[in-house]
């Protein structure tokens, strides 16, 4: 057998190689490397998914809003009840739910430089008209909801 290697080219007759600790410590390298890149992914598709949502959430109420405040196709309604405005013009993704609550001025007049108008739920004896107007977009999970704020007045 001696004879036999002596005829082969050095590269061929070493007995190197890797030992079994080797191999053992190159897979245990590899599968923690494998395991921390695949939860990396993971969590990017985790919040690329939740971003999405929050941006269609949030497109879709600022829409909403738009749609509401404007006279032409939204005029002001004495009282109005929470589905008084209608959204006919606004696109509604798959299983997103809008919502909306209108709160009524109560008419208190200014006092200081500080003055918010107070707003009620019950609509008073005679609509003072300014309307607040909040509107709710919520993705299909219920986890990102995004609202806004309208203030619609009447214009006669």
């Amino acid at each position: 057998m001696g004879e036999r290697n002596r005829d082969r080219p050095a590269s061929l007759r070493s007995e190197a190689g890797f030992s079994l600790a080797e191999i053992v410590i190159t897979i245990a390298i590899v599968g923690v490397t494998f395991t921390a890149l695949l939860g990396g992914m993971i969590t990017a598709i985790t919040v690329s998914s939740q971003h999405q949502r929050h941006a269609t959430a949030d497109a879709l109420v600022r829409s909403a809003a738009e749609w509401v405040k404007d006279p032409a196709r939204n005029p002001y309604v004495n009282c109005a009840g929470a589905n008084t405005y209608g959204l006919t013009g606004v696109t509604i993704p798959t299983n997103y739910n809008v919502s909306m609550v209108v709160r009524y001025w109560n008419g208190a007049l200014p006092s200081g430089a500080a003055y918010q108008p107070a707003f009620q739920s019950a609509c008073p004896g005679s609509d003072a008209g300014l309307q607040q107007i909040t509107i709710t977009a919520t993705a299909p999970d219920g986890t990102t909801t995004e609202s806004v704020q309208v203030l619609k007045r009447a214009t006669s």
